[in-house]
């Protein structure tokens, strides 16, 4: 497991540098567009391919040694629940199945998650101030931060309503009767509407929050305060701090899964 975790850990610091590259090559290119020079046009796109090409494979080396990672987390779920299993749980196999399988999951992403989005908020953070202005990140924290704590209120009945969920669809399962199988549509529709509710805030969040940076930053380019290529290159960079800060946001329904998951593992004494 810990060979894993490291290789995870490299394979997320290259993607990082990666992508800030990628952030500061914007200036230079759209600078080069403005001025119509070709000869540079043509060398920053070729540029931009082989380094987008890297971050394709080392985006996908990540996944998949996180699924790895996640593979033997389960066994050693797995074999401890064989041992120490409460029989007196109903459906105490499925949920070992189900639950194992998806547990190591669910923490591996959202951990890995929130660490690389801290080290980018760190990170682009410490180039927007270098190259641009504090006041920018300022702005843009405070619309993450505000955002995270309505969503928050959006999706916490989600966590009751997941581990709901699988207790009816257990009973469902021992029992098809037309009374388990009601339940199981009631418990169906409620955790829709939840999830209807916080994917209207999330896509509401995620279109104003392309368009917040560019509000922030346009009056020092009509100012004649920034060059283009520099407009570009804040913009760019500001919308990669918004994606990391809204992490939360965008993974409360993940989160809330893994609450109700590592609750139910606990009743059949695996964790």
């Amino acid at each position: 497991m810990r060979k894993y975790i490291i290789i995870m850990s490299v394979l997320g610091l290259v993607e990082i540098s990666l992508a800030l590259y990628l952030t500061l090559w914007r200036e230079s290119f759209w600078g080069y567009v403005q001025a119509r020079d070709m000869h540079g046009f043509i060398t920053y796109l070729g540029i931009f391919t082989v380094v987008a090409l890297v971050l394709c494979v080392v985006t996908a080396s990540s996944s998949y040694t996180r699924t790895l990672a996640a593979i033997v987390w389960r066994e050693s779920l797995n074999s401890r629940a064989v041992l120490y299993k409460n029989k007196n749980v109903e459906n105490v196999n499925q949920r070992i199945e189900s639950d194992c399988r998806e547990y190591p999951a669910l923490v591996l992403n959202i951990g890995f998650g929130i660490i690389q989005s801290f080290v980018y908020v760190i990170v682009f953070s410490t180039a927007l101030i270098y190259y641009f202005n504090a006041y920018y990140l300022l702005f843009i924290t405070i619309y993450a931060i505000l955002a995270t704590i309505i969503a928050k209120k959006v999706a916490n009945p989600l966590i009751a309503l997941n581990y709901k969920s699988q207790q009816v669809e257990a009973t469902y399962r021992n029992a098809l009767t037309a009374i388990n199988f009601s339940n199981c549509v009631s418990v169906m529709l409620g955790v829709a509407r939840k999830t209807k509710h916080l994917q209207y805030f999330q896509s509401l969040y995620s279109q104003i929050g392309i368009i917040i940076p560019l509000i922030i930053i346009a009056p020092a380019y009509f100012a004649a305060k920034m060059t283009f290529g520099g407009l570009m290159q804040a913009n760019s960079t500001m919308g990669t701090i918004v994606d990391s800060l809204s992490f939360g946001v965008n993974s409360f329904d993940s989160i809330n899964r893994l609450l109700s998951c590592r609750r139910r593992l606990k009743e059949i004494n695996v964790l």
